[in-house]
C-alpha cells in the first residue's frame, strides 16, 4: 500500500468533490497546506465560503440555517420530481432489488434537504434500530473532530502519551504514533490474529481491549500504509475517553446526537466502559440520514457548527491510497474521481452487509443503504440514472404512484426472502470474516 496522500493533487481532488465548501483564496491554501501535512489544525473561526467583506461567519451561518430545511424533529417529504429526481427510475431501481432478491433493508435518499424516497424492507421495519457496523467508525472520527475543536484532543500528540496504557511501551515507532494515523488506519500496527482468529476476536477475548490493541507489534513505520483495523477505532475511542471524561457513546448523545434530534441509539462498551469505537452502534436510518446531512454541509446544523468545518474538512481529505480510486481519510472512505457504485464523486461511511450513508456534494444528496449480506454497490448503481436536473421537473403523477405502490409493498414483505435475513446473522458474519481486516 502506499503512503497517505496530503499534497495538493489530494486537496485538489477533495475540492472537486466539495465545490465551494474547499478553503477559500490562495492564502487559505497555503495555510492549510502546512496544516494538513503537519497532521493538526489549530482552531480558530472557520470560513464556510468566500465571504464579502463585510459579511461575518455567523451572518453567513444564520443565512445558510434560514434557507435550509433542517430535519432536528423530522424530515420534510418531497416527491423525486420536485426535487430533480425520476420516479420512474426509482421505481425501476425497486423493482430490480425485488427481482434480483437482494437482501436490503432499507434505502433513503435525501436531496435539496427534502427526503424524496424512504423505503423499508421486510422484515425490517420503519423506525427500528439497524447495525451499522464500520459506519461507526466515521462516527467516531466525528466525535474526535468535535472534541479537538473544543481542545481537548490533539491529533500528532504520541498515543503513548495520551493514554496511561502507552507508558509502558518503548519502542520508537510506538512513540511516533498519533490519534491522526489511528483515524486514517495508517498506524502500522499488526492487525493479524496470531493464529488465534482475527484480530476482532483476539481482541474482545482479551481482558483489557485498549491495552490488548496499544500492545501490537509496529510492522510498519506510522503514517506509511494502510491497513484497515478494528483495533485503531477502538484506541481512538478510547483517546476520547481520556480526552474528555466522559466514554464515546455518552459525548455522542451529548453533543452530536442531541442536537441533532438523534434520540433512540444503542452502542456498546467494553468491560472497562470504553465505547466500541469499531462497530456496534445501533441507529434508525432516518438519523443515518441526518449525519449525512451533518457532513453535507461541513458540520454546520440549523445555524450552529456542531462539528468544526477545518476538522471536516480534513477528514475529507484523502491520507491514504486503499486501491486505484479509492482513498481513506479519518474514519471516511473517500472516491474522488467517482462514487463506489459508478455515479459522480462521493464521500461515503460504509460498513459491513451493506450499511452505507453516501454523501453527494455535486449533487446536494444524501443516501443511506442498509442491508444484509448486501454489496451497497448492486443498489446504488441503480440510483445513478434517477438525477435528471439540480431544478424541480414535471410532476409524473403515474410513476410516482408506481413507486409509492412499490415501497409499500416491500415494507409488507412481498418477497419472502427478506425473512431469512436477520439482523445478528449480520453481525456474526462480520465479527467472522471483516471486522479485523
Amino acid at each position: 500500500m502506499s503512503k497517505g496522500l496530503l499534497g495538493s493533487v489530494a486537496r485538489s481532488a477533495v475540492c472537486a468533490i466539495f465545490g465551494a465548501a474547499c478553503f477559500a483564496g490562495t492564502a487559505a491554501q497555503a495555510g492549510s497546506r502546512a496544516i494538513h501535512e503537519a497532521g493538526e489544525m489549530a482552531p480558530s473561526a472557520v470560513a464556510l465560503a468566500v465571504l464579502p467583506p463585510t459579511a461575518s461567519v455567523a451572518d453567513m451561518q444564520a443565512r445558510e440555517a434560514q434557507q435550509t430545511p433542517w430535519p432536528t424533529y423530522g424530515w420534510t417529504t418531497s416527491t423525486p420530481e420536485a426535487q430533480g429526481l425520476d420516479s420512474e427510475a426509482l421505481a425501476d431501481a425497486m423493482d430490480t432489488i425485488h427481482a434480483r432478491r437482494l437482501p436490503v433493508h432499507s434505502l433513503l435518499i435525501v436531496r435539496h434537504g427534502k427526503l424524496v424516497l424512504d423505503a423499508y424492507f421486510h422484515p425490517f421495519g420503519d423506525n427500528q434500530l439497524h447495525d451499522v457496523a464500520s459506519v461507526t467508525k466515521s462516527v467516531v472520527s466525528t466525535l474526535v473532530g468535535i472534541a479537538w475543536g473544543e481542545r481537548k484532543l490533539s491529533l500528532t500528540a504520541p498515543v503513548t502519551a495520551l493514554l496511561p496504557e502507552g507508558r509502558a511501551y518503548a519502542d520508537p515507532l510506538k512513540s511516533r504514533l498519533t490519534l491522526s494515523h489511528l483515524l486514517s488506519m495508517t498506524s502500522g500496527l499488526d492487525c493479524s490474529g496470531n493464529g488465534r482468529g482475527n484480530f476482532l476476536q483476539a481482541m474482545e477475548q482479551s481482558p483489557h481491549w485498549t491495552e490488548f490493541a496499544l500492545a501490537r507489534d509496529e510492522v510498519a513505520e506510522p503514517g506509511t500504509t494502510f491497513t484497515y483495523c478494528a483495533g485503531n477505532m477502538h484506541l481512538a475511542s478510547a483517546i476520547l475517553t481520556r480526552g474528555i471524561g466522559m466514554n464515546a457513546a455518552e459525548y455522542a448523545r451529548e453533543r452530536l446526537f442531541a442536537p441533532l434530534g438523534i434520540r433512540h441509539v444503542s452502542w456498546a462498551n467494553d468491560r472497562d466502559g470504553v465505547t466500541h469505537g469499531f462497530s456496534d452502534l445501533r441507529m434508525q436510518p432516518r438519523d443515518m440520514a441526518k449525519l449525512g446531512y451533518l457532513w453535507l454541509h461541513r458540520g454546520a446544523w440549523d445555524g450552529r457548527q456542531i462539528v468544526p468545518a477545518r476538522y471536516l474538512d480534513a477528514a475529507f481529505t484523502p491520507r491514504a491510497t486503499v486501491e486505484q480510486y479509492v482513498r481513506y481519510g479519518y474514519g471516511m472512505w473517500i472516491y474522488p474521481y467517482a462514487g463506489h457504485a459508478g455515479g459522480p464523486a462521493d464521500v461515503e461511511a460504509n460498513g459491513f452487509g451493506g450499511q452505507r450513508i453516501a454523501v453527494v456534494p455535486s449533487q446536494d444528496m444524501v443516501v443511506v443503504i442498509t442491508g444484509a449480506g448486501l454489496d451497497a454497490n448492486k443498489v446504488a448503481s441503480l440510483l445513478v440514472n434517477a438525477v435528471r436536473s439540480n431544478r424541480a421537473l414535471a410532476p409524473n403523477t403515474v410513476a410516482q404512484a408506481r413507486l409509492n405502490m412499490q415501497v409499500a409493498e416491500a415494507a409488507q414483505g412481498r418477497s419472502l426472502h427478506y425473512a431469512s435475513l436477520h439482523l445478528h446473522a449480520h453481525r456474526h458474519a462480520y465479527r467472522m470474516a471483516f471486522a479485523a481486516r
